[in-house]
C-alpha cells in the first residue's frame, strides 16, 4: 500500500469521523481502511486517532497532520490534473451525489457516452435524497433541487423542472377527480420528509401570481424519492413531482395528472461543488458535461 493511498484513507476517516463511513465512501473494506491508517501511524511513529466503540477522534498529532495531509493531496491532485491536461486523458474516481430518481431518469441513460469519451474514469454515486455536506462526505459535486442556501459552495444552474400533480387510476377510482384545490379535503397526499422529521403534509401550488398551501392528510410518509413514486403508483395518495421523472408512467397510463392549473412553480436544479484552489480536470470536465445533460 503506497503512502498516498494511506493518506487518502486517513483523510476520509478524519472527515467522516468513522472507519465504516470512510470505507463505504471509498468502496473498500473497513479492514483495508484500518490497516492503511495503522501503516501510516507506524510510518509517522505516532497515533493519529483515538479509537473507541462509539467514536473516532483525532489525536493532537492527528490534528496537526490533517491540514498538511489535505495540502499535499490537493497539490498532488493539481499536478495529476495538469498532466492529464497535457496527455488529454482523464483518469480516476468522480464522487457524485444526486437523488436516485434523477440519476435513473436523466443521468444514467447518458453515462455510456461519458465513458466512451473518458473510459479511464469511474463514477461513484451516493444517491442520497437528503442534503449532505459535500466537504464532510468528500463528494466532488452534488446535484440539488430547490433554492440553495450554502454560501460557501459554488452553484451552477442546470435548469428548471416543470412540476406536475400525479395520482394513479386506482386512486381516482377510490376518491374521485378533484376539480379544484377546494375539493382536496377528502383526499390524501403522500408525505415526503427526507430526514424523517415530523412535518405538516400539504398540497402546494402557484396560481395567479401567488403561492398557496392546502393542509392535507396522508396515510404514508416516506424519506426517499423512489418510495414517494412507488406509493403513488400503489394508489396511496397525490404526489407533486418533476414531469421529467414520471413521463414514462404518464405515457403508459400508470399515472395521470390532476389539477393541471394548480401546480408548484418550476423547480430549479443546480450542480454544487466546493470552492477549491485546485480542481482536478476530471471533476471540472464532468461538471461541464453534466450541465449539458439538462
Amino acid at each position: 500500500m503506497d503512502t498516498v493511498e494511506c493518506m487518502r484513507r486517513f483523510l476520509a476517516v478524519a472527515e467522516t469521523g468513522s472507519f465504516s463511513q470512510a470505507a463505504s465512501q471509498m468502496a473498500v473494506p473497513k479492514s483495508a481502511v484500518s490497516s492503511s491508517v495503522t501503516k501510516l501511524e507506524t510510518r509517522l511513529q505516532t497515533r493519529l486517532f483515538h479509537r473507541s466503540t462509539r467514536q473516532v477522534t483525532l489525536t493532537e498529532s492527528g490534528r496537526q497532520y490533517l491540514p498538511e495531509c489535505q495540502r499535499i493531496l490537493a497539490d498532488l491532485d493539481a499536478v495529476e490534473s495538469q498532466l492529464q491536461d497535457d496527455a488529454g486523458q482523464l483518469t480516476g474516481d468522480i464522487v457524485v451525489d444526486m437523488p436516485g430518481r434523477l440519476y435513473a431518469s436523466v443521468v444514467a441513460p447518458k453515462l455510456a457516452e461519458w465513458f466512451r469519451l473518458h473510459p479511464k474514469t469511474r463514477i461513484r454515486l451516493l444517491g442520497a435524497d437528503y442534503r449532505i455536506d459535500p466537504v464532510k462526505e468528500s463528494v466532488d459535486c452534488v446535484v440539488r433541487a430547490g433554492t440553495l442556501k450554502d454560501s460557501e459552495l459554488i452553484a451552477r444552474p442546470l435548469g428548471n423542472f416543470v412540476m406536475v400533480n400525479c395520482v394513479s387510476p386506482a386512486y381516482l377510482k377510490a376518491y374521485g377527480h378533484p376539480a379544484s384545490p377546494a375539493d382536496l379535503s377528502n383526499h390524501f397526499v403522500v408525505g415526503y420528509s427526507p430526514d424523517m422529521r415530523p412535518a405538516a403534509d400539504s398540497f402546494d401550488y402557484f396560481h395567479n401570481g401567488h403561492n398557496y398551501q392546502v393542509a392535507m392528510a396522508s396515510r404514508v410518509s416516506v424519506a426517499t424519492t423512489n418510495a414517494y413514486l412507488t406509493s403513488c403508483l400503489a394508489g396511496l395518495g397525490i404526489i407533486q413531482v418533476p414531469h421529467h421523472g414520471v413521463k414514462h408512467y404518464l405515457a403508459s397510463g400508470e399515472l395521470v395528472t390532476i389539477l393541471d392549473d394548480f401546480t408548484c412553480p418550476p423547480l430549479p436544479l443546480s450542480v454544487v461543488y466546493t470552492s477549491r484552489r485546485h480542481m482536478p480536470k476530471r471533476i471540472s470536465t464532468f461538471i461541464n458535461w453534466l450541465t449539458e445533460q439538462f
